[in-house]
């Protein structure tokens, strides 16, 4: 899909009935199709893809490599070597991976050993359906029987969202519930990546806080988060 930045359309440039193709078989076909949109006109500034082994590979046969250690967010356009075309993962399809880690998975640990658990999610939807309200968030059954809607994003964006990390730190704190002692590390979890996902998904040129758009003027604000969002490591 070509996508105009300057303008307003969109055009399906191909589409491949075949079930599997490796990392440089895909270049191949990014490549091809870059040069033909060169040869109409057509400046490709960026490539945005979801985040699959097979993509992966298929960006490194670029030139490109996203390892954090040694990142190389872009390759040379095939027919001008002067020009550089910059990689996104994309952001939706990113989240939903980490959703899908944590929700098969239960269990992840960050760098101090601190447990980051699904159940606490669980446990707070079955709360709130007990009690009959929500505790200003949007977590019900679908949220947590994620696997049934797994394409929509908005369960993982409202899975994962500062309302509902604040929910289990009231649970916890205030309220004192013993099923959702050691959620600690659960609620700084969901708001890294609540707040991630504002950062790389800002669309409005207005907006404020970790959803307006990443500026000089504004670089002490999200750069710290940054910083420290990187240096958080995750294991399962």
């Amino acid at each position: 899909m070509v996508v105009s930045l300057n303008e307003s359309w969109k055009v399906p440039c191909g589409y491949f009935f075949i079930d599997g193709l490796g990392g440089k078989e895909r270049a191949n076909l990014v490549k091809v199709c870059i040069q033909r949109l060169h040869g109409v006109g057509v400046k490709v500034v960026s490539l945005t893809c979801e985040g699959p082994s097979c993509h992966i590979s298929m960006l490194s046969a670029l030139g490109a490599n996203l390892d954090p250690s040694n990142m190389v967010p872009y390759f040379l356009h095939p027919q001008d070597k002067n020009q550089k075309i910059y990689v996104f993962l994309d952001v939706c399809h990113m989240l939903k991976l980490v959703r899908n880690t944590l929700g098969e998975g239960g269990i992840l640990y960050d760098q101090d050993g601190g447990k980051i658990q699904w159940q606490f999610l669980v446990e707070l939807e079955k709360f709130q359906h007990q009690e009959g309200l929500r505790l200003g968030n949007k977590l019900k059954m679908a949220h947590i029987k994620w696997k049934q809607q797994k394409m929509k994003v908005n369960l993982a964006a409202q899975a994962f969202s500062s309302s509902v990390a604040d929910a289990i730190e009231y649970c916890t704190q205030d309220l004192k519930m013993h099923q959702f002692e050691g959620s600690e590390a659960t609620v700084k979890f969901i708001r890294i990546f609540d707040h991630l996902f504002d950062i790389l998904n800002s669309r409005n040129p207005l907006a404020k806080g970790f959803k307006s758009p990443l500026r000089i003027s504004n670089k002490c604000s999200w750069d710290p988060f940054l910083d420290e969002a990187i240096t958080t490591t995750y294991l399962g």
